[in-house]
């Protein structure tokens, strides 16, 4: 994939929230109305007994000035105490998103489990509880120029080919680590305006995260299943 053939913007910027969702700064309530309910709906999914819910957030790019056709709404529910259950809620947030298309105003929504004391970074948090911003998004112009962000998308996506070609499951899983976690480390630097977070969603745009995500799934499917070969 040639990522400077891309004609997606890896940086978008704009000067007000995405007016679909936002009303004078605040989300619009037909919005946060069924976000809430979408909200209860997948904790019901989950199906824990002690859930503990402290919050429902609204993060990402749909909560700040740097949306654009590609961004999703990432809801989260925080919890004061996961129990242990951190796997569980991870299989089941990941079971949960492909199970379901959900989306506000054509804008996909993407469910969460957040525990209450792992710090969250995002330019924008809004409590849909309590109907306000925990974390305001402050308008900057941007500051990382688009041949860094296409630079590192070029090295992330030769990581992901390169890992696909290989047919390897290790190899597979090392890479799509390693993406989150450079992707956490720029977020927790420089925050959302972070080469790697930006080149991180640039890959996501065009579907490239997805590409390995899937891949491993399938690798996963055929490591658990029994052929004739096996068998012999």
């Amino acid at each position: 994939m040639q990522i400077q053939e891309l004609s997606i913007d890896p940086n978008p910027h704009h000067h007000e929230l995405n007016p679909v969702l936002w009303l004078n700064n605040h989300l619009r309530t037909a919005v946060r109305f069924k976000l809430l309910r979408i909200a209860r709906h997948f904790a019901d999914y989950l199906n824990v007994a002690k859930l503990n819910l402290k919050d429902v957030t609204l993060s990402g790019s749909s909560a700040g000035y740097n949306y654009s056709n590609y961004s999703d709404i990432d809801l989260h529910l925080v919890v004061s105490n996961t129990n242990g259950n951190d796997e569980l809620f991870t299989a089941k947030k990941n079971l949960y998103n492909s199970e379901h298309d959900l989306s506000i105003e054509n804008i996909p929504v993407e469910l969460y489990v957040q525990p209450a004391d792992q710090k969250h970074h995002s330019a924008g948090i809004y409590s849909l509880l309590d109907n306000k911003w925990l974390v305001e998004p402050v308008h900057e112009e941007p500051t990382v120029a688009p041949k860094d962000i296409k630079s590192k998308a070029r090295n992330y996506a030769s990581k992901i080919n390169s890992a696909v070609r290989s047919g390897n499951i290790k190899q597979c899983r090392q890479v799509m680590d390693e993406l989150k976690r450079l992707r956490k480390a720029g977020l927790e630097s420089n925050g959302e305006q972070s080469v790697e977070n930006l080149a991180f969603k640039l890959l996501r745009a065009r579907g490239q995260i997805d590409k390995l995500r899937k891949y491993i799934t399938k690798l996963e499917s055929a490591e658990l299943s029994l052929g004739e070969q096996d068998e012999n």
